[in-house]
C-alpha cells in the first residue's frame, strides 16, 4: 500500500493511490473523481518536497486498471494539480493529464520500474519537485524506497524555483 501511496503522490503528484480512484479490470468503468487536498505535513515527508511548506490540490479524474502480472495503469484525464507557497501565499495550476504505468518485471526480483507519460507532477529525491512532460521512468523498492532516480527524455519544470 506504501508504494501506491508513493506513486500516487509521485505520479498525480505523483502522484498516485490515497485519492478516492476507480479500480477496473479492462476498460469497461469509466474514469471516477479524485478531487482531494496533500497538506504541508503529508508533503514534508516525501524526499524531493520543496523546502517552503506546500499544498497540493488534486481536481479531476483518474482511474487505476489492474494488469494480470500485478502491474497497474494509473490514468489522469483532464486532472489538475494546485500548488501553494503557504509561506508565500504564491500559486501555480498544472495540467497532469499525464499517465502511469507500475511493472513488477524488473531485472531485479522486489523492484517496481514505474514508467511516465504525459504532463506528471513527481517527487524526486535529486530531480526534487518537478512537472514531467515527456517520458520518464525510475525505480522503487517494496517499501516505495527510490532506487533509482528519475530519468528520461522530455521537460523538467522546477517547482519550487518556480515558487520559492
Amino acid at each position: 500500500m506504501k508504494r501506491a501511496i508513493v506513486l500516487a503522490l509521485s505520479v498525480i503528484l505523483a502522484l498516485v493511490v490515497a485519492a478516492p480512484t476507480v479500480l477496473a479490470q479492462g476498460n469497461g468503468v469509466a474514469p471516477g473523481d479524485a478531487s482531494f487536498t496533500y497538506t504541508s505535513e503529508v508533503i514534508a515527508t516525501i524526499p524531493g518536497h520543496c523546502e517552503f511548506p506546500m499544498q497540493i490540490e488534486i481536481s479531476g479524474k483518474t482511474k487505476t486498471i489492474e494488469q494480470g502480472n500485478g502491474g497497474i495503469i494509473i490514468t489522469s484525464p483532464g486532472a489538475f494539480a494546485t500548488v501553494t507557497n503557504e509561506a508565500t501565499g504564491e500559486q501555480a495550476t498544472f495540467n497532469i493529464t499525464g499517465s502511469f504505468h507500475n511493472t513488477l518485471d524488473t531485472p531485479e526480483p522486489g523492484l517496481v520500474t514505474t514508467l511516465v507519460s504525459g504532463r506528471n507532477f513527481l517527487f524526486d529525491p535529486e530531480a526534487g519537485t518537478v512537472m514531467a512532460i515527456g517520458h520518464f521512468s525510475f525505480v522503487s523498492d517494496a517499501e516505495g524506497n527510490n532506487v533509482r532516480p528519475l530519468d528520461g527524455e522530455g521537460q523538467l519544470i522546477d517547482v519550487c524555483a518556480l515558487l520559492g
